[in-house]
Parts: C-alpha cells; structure tokens; sequence
C-alpha cells in the first residue's frame, strides 16, 4: 500500500473556519489519517533525538519556543517504514535536513522507548518490536521536527511533535503579587518512581508496610499503591514484575514464601485499582537473595524488605 499526504479538511470537516496550521503540521497529515490528538504549547522545551539512546548517553537537541503536537492513526496493513518514507519525501520537498533516522535496536531500542517523549495511549501506541523514528530541522524557517511511527494491534501510530524557535513571553509578574506553589508531595514520588524505572529498570514501592511478619498490607501502605497504579495507568502497554524482598532473618524458604506472598498482596491491591490490568502485574519472590543493603544492622534490613517494580 502506498501512503500519501492528503488535504487535512477534506478529512477532518470540523476544521472549517479553523486556521489550518494551527491543526495539521505545515507539511500535512498522511492520508486516510485520522486525529487521535492534538496539543500546542506557546512556549515549551522539548528534547529532538539527534543519535541512539544507550543507558549512560541519550543525544538530543534541546529546542525551546512554540511546540506541537500531533497523534495520527490508520486503520491499514501499511509499515512504519512506508510512513517514513512518506515524511521524508514531503519534508525534503520543503527543505528540511534530516539530522537522524533510525528503526527498533538502531535507535537504542528499550534505552530509546524510556528516553524520547511519547504522547499518552490510548492516543499513541508504541511497540518496541515495530517502530522507526526520523528527526528534521528547517534552518531557513527555524523549524525542527521529530516523526516516530509504530504498528500495534493492527493499527498503524504516527507522533509529530514540531518546534518553531521563538523568545519566551515576557510574562513576570511583580513578587509581592505572585501565587505561592501548590505542588503535591506526591507528584514528586510519582516523577521519582517513574524516573528510576525509566534509568534502572526497577524501583521499589516506597511506602509499601506489611504487618509484622505477615502479607498484610498496611493502611499507610494506600498512598504507594495510588502513585504506582498511575504510572500503570498511565503506560497500559507495559508490563511489570511485582518482587517482594525480605531480610535475612530466618529460613530462606520461609523468606521466599513470604516474599511472594508480600508480592501477590501489592499485585491484587494494584489490579483491583480501576484501570489497573491484572495481566499489567506478575507476583514474584526472591526473599532476601537481592539485598540493597547489608543485613548487618536495623537499617539495612529495613531497607531489604521491600517490594519492587521491574519491567519486563
């Protein structure tokens, strides 16, 4: 099948009476494409992939001014490559430069998934075994575009995110009149989870208690649980393994049968979250054979029981 770009408001008619490059990237929408979502900021930063991701080195350039965003999906047997392909031609056509392409391991596969920015699902969907990625600029415009394509379900996701360079609004406002910020502590534990998921791979549920010696979580125990399901409901498409962890007081088989218990306990409490998936969350127990810390003291064997999440 061969994709082309067609004109947006032949297949979108609510955008009569719209200005047409405040909805569809100036070089157009592909055909038979249809808007899963849209977003402008009017001064923002974003980070365009210029190389492969690794875990110690993810190369961007860090653009600022007016950015957009776009989700694209068709319901069609076309690649990513074709959607590629497509972009480049048209981008080439408008004098864009192509700073990088790549496709799955070329990009830095599970490294890049983690480290570019992906627009939520059910709008964009992303599967590490099918994407492919192209990155532009137009320096006579001083406009930059990132393309990232991805095949899943039989549908095929199509991400544009364009920058145009412009001065931040002078928007000061004098101190004596200024708001004081309202951020939640618990918007930081969710950034922090997420980061080290992200960086490392597995994080541990800060905040998770048990009853002494038992699987039984604690009312504390609520807060944690409510930061991990957003993440999960935040992600859909990825799954995690739920590892419970103990010190190393006692047997070791009671210690992995109580690990695992510990694990089934915060995987049940999470799936029975709303938009939580049960399949999102698999059980699993290590007693005290993966220790963070010496078990040499209090502290350390606090800090070994624990329950973690791990990608899969």
């Amino acid at each position: 099948m061969r994709l082309a770009f067609a004109a947006f408001c032949l297949l979108f008619p609510l955008c009569v009476g719209a200005e047409e490059e405040d909805i569809v990237p100036r070089f157009g929408a592909l055909e038979d494409a249809n808007l899963a979502h849209s977003l402008t900021w009017a001064f923002d930063g974003y980070d365009l992939p210029t190389g492969p991701f690794t875990r110690d080195e993810k190369p961007v350039r860090k653009l600022e001014g007016r950015v957009r965003e776009w989700v694209y999906q068709i319901e069609s047997e076309a690649s990513t490559l074709e959607a590629i392909r497509n972009y480049e031609q048209r981008l080439a056509e408008l004098g864009y430069e192509f700073l990088f392409e790549c496709a799955q391991n070329e990009c830095g596969g599970f490294d890049f998934r983690f480290g570019v920015y992906l627009v939520d699902p059910p709008a964009m969907r992303f599967d590490l075994a099918d994407f492919r990625y192209l990155g532009a600029e137009n320096v006579e415009d001083g406009v930059s575009a990132s393309i990232l394509a991805s095949r899943q379900g039989g549908k095929l996701f199509v991400q544009v995110v364009e920058v145009e360079g412009e001065a931040a609004p002078i928007s000061m406002t004098p101190v004596e009149n200024a708001l004081r910020p309202s951020a939640k502590p618990g918007d930081a534990r969710l950034f922090a989870l997420a980061r080290r998921l992200t960086e490392s791979g597995h994080a541990p549920l800060e905040g998770i208690a048990f009853e002494a010696g038992s699987a039984k979580l604690t009312v504390e125990s609520s807060a944690s649980l409510e930061q991990a399901a957003q993440l999960l409901q935040g992600r859909p498409d990825l799954k995690f393994l739920v590892v419970g962890h103990t010190d190393n007081q006692g047997d070791l088989e009671l210690n992995l049968e109580l690990s695992r218990k510990r694990a089934e306990s915060v995987a049940a409490a999470l799936a029975s979250i709303e938009g939580v998936a049960a399949d999102q969350v698999t059980p699993h127990g290590v007693g005290f054979l993966s220790p963070r810390a010496a078990n040499s003291d209090d502290e350390g064997r606090r800090l070994n029981r624990r329950v973690e999440l791990v990608l899969q």
